[in-house]
């Protein structure tokens, strides 16, 4: 038997004869459960055939390495980042992303915002916004405060003329429409009703009968009307309760009143005589003889009269009864205007406030222009000493090689490098203009207030609000 033993030697095989009985045959291994040799993937350093006594595995490498079904092998890699939580340890956290030490702060305090984490690499949008168009929209929001804009935060607007309820017109808005609109009669409306005046005290009590009781013929005057609603008797709020009915099921009501089953009549007669306002007079009582029967214009004017007796009316003052101020209408705008009264003042107090901060920051802004000022004056006097010192060295290199040939050169120093006194009266007033007026103004740089803070603080409302309410108070006696 021959035994062919292959060393990592190029060309070098050593060939064993041994005598005896042939080895045993090898035991098979099961797919996927041998390791792969990496002689058996190695090509042979020989190209004789004759020299491999073995013959080649039928098996495929990858069948010998992972079996028939590489779904089934216990593969120990992890091709993918687990996804993690904050209640994971930081030895899980540190094994998942293969690091040696887990931060304790991931910085992101120190970051001016969210790191993108979009695809920049494609090529530029067809809708991409161009800069000029978003540099005038952004402008406004952060140009510089200019006088414009404290004139703007110091108008309160008219107190005035809001508050006033404006007259009902004469006609209705119909009719006003109708008339804008340029539209003639054309003969097929409907006939006008006639309505006489409502605010018109008209006849007397003797031309009242039974025609004249649904028309408006016979009127009283708006006082009188007043002063009667004034003495009318309120309803009485007793009542029986509901079931309590007479004797035949029925259930008699006087004036809003449930009356006993028994002697209706009387009851009646005295719940009437209860509930008749105080100008009622009986039919039988006795009047006087020559009692002037007025009319109710007469009576309207002697109303008034006695009005202006007691001071409810000046000398000179008429009621306007066409004003209809305590209809709905009147009553719905007086309520709107206290709403609108009580925004206006909300809106002043915090427009006063934007004021002083924006006094503030104009203050910042003027500070932060002198200084920027200051320093361009610098950098143009560091840049002209700059040319000036090479200018002067040039001409020192040259007065230098001359001398060299034999020729004298006066002033054989190089020129000093001391700053001017303008310089130094420049860079002086500069040091000035940060150390004593900077700490006044915050060196220019506002604060920008925090999540849980504003500007609109409770203290400095209340300060603000009392201040508006003296200034309206101010205007009102003014007028």
């Amino acid at each position: 038997m021959s035994l062919v033993i292959k060393l990592p030697l190029p060309r070098l095989i050593i060939r064993l004869t041994l005598s005896g009985a042939p080895p045993p045959p090898s035991p098979k291994v099961p797919p996927g459960t041998a390791a792969i040799d990496p002689i058996d993937t190695a090509a042979s350093p020989t190209n004789s055939e004759g020299d491999r006594l073995d013959p080649p595995s039928t098996i495929p490498l990858y069948e010998r390495a992972f079996g028939k079904d590489p779904t089934q092998f216990d593969d120990p890699t992890i091709y993918d980042i687990r996804p993690t939580d904050d209640d994971m340890t930081d030895e899980e956290k540190s094994a998942i992303f293969n690091v040696k030490h887990w931060p304790e702060s991931d910085l992101r305090e120190l970051t001016a915002g969210d790191p993108p984490d979009m695809d920049f690499s494609n090529a530029k949008p067809a809708n991409q916004v161009n800069f000029t168009t978003f540099q005038t929209y952004i402008e406004p929001y952060i140009r510089p405060f200019t006088e414009e804009d404290v004139a703007f935060l110091k108008e309160r607007g008219d107190r005035f003329t809001p508050y006033v309820i404006p007259q009902r017109g004469a006609k209705g808005y119909k009719a006003v429409w109708d008339a804008e609109d340029g539209l003639t009669l054309t003969g097929i409306e409907p006939p006008a009703k006639r309505e006489r005046d409502a605010n018109e005290a008209r006849g007397s009590m003797e031309d009242m009968d039974d025609n004249t009781a649904e028309t408006d013929e016979v009127s009283m005057g708006p006082v009188m009307n007043r002063l009667l609603s004034i003495i009318r008797p309120a309803p009485n709020g007793a009542r029986k309760e509901d079931g309590e009915a007479d004797k035949d099921g029925d259930t008699s009501m006087v004036n809003g009143d449930a009356l006993e089953p028994q002697d209706h009549q009387t009851q009646a007669g005295a719940a009437n005589e209860e509930h008749k306002p105080i100008t009622y007079l009986p039919v039988d009582a006795p009047r006087p003889v020559h009692l002037p029967q007025l009319d109710y214009e007469s009576l309207e004017q002697r109303a008034i009269q006695e009005l202006r007796y007691i001071g409810f009316l000046s000398p000179t003052d008429m009621p306007d009864y066409t004003a209809h101020n305590d209809d709905e209408v009147a009553a719905r705008l007086r309520t709107l205007q206290h709403e609108l009264r009580r925004v206006s003042r909300s809106n002043n107090i915090r427009k006063a406030r934007v004021l002083e901060l924006t006094e503030e920051r104009m203050a910042m802004q003027e500070y932060s222009n002198i200084a920027d000022d200051l320093d361009n004056q610098v950098n143009a006097a560091y840049l002209k000493r700059n040319r000036s010192l090479s200018t002067k060295s040039g001409n020192h290199k040259k007065q230098n090689r001359t001398a060299g040939k034999g020729v004298a050169v006066a002033g054989g120093t190089a020129p000093g490098r001391g700053v001017s006194d303008g310089v130094r009266a420049l860079m002086q007033k500069r040091r000035d203009w940060i150390e004593m007026v900077g700490p006044v103004v915050q060196f220019g740089r506002p604060e920008i207030p925090a999540d849980d803070e504003t500007v609109f603080d409770e203290a400095t409302m209340k300060r603000m609000e009392k201040v508006e309410r003296e200034a309206e108070m101010g205007e009102a006696e003014a007028d």
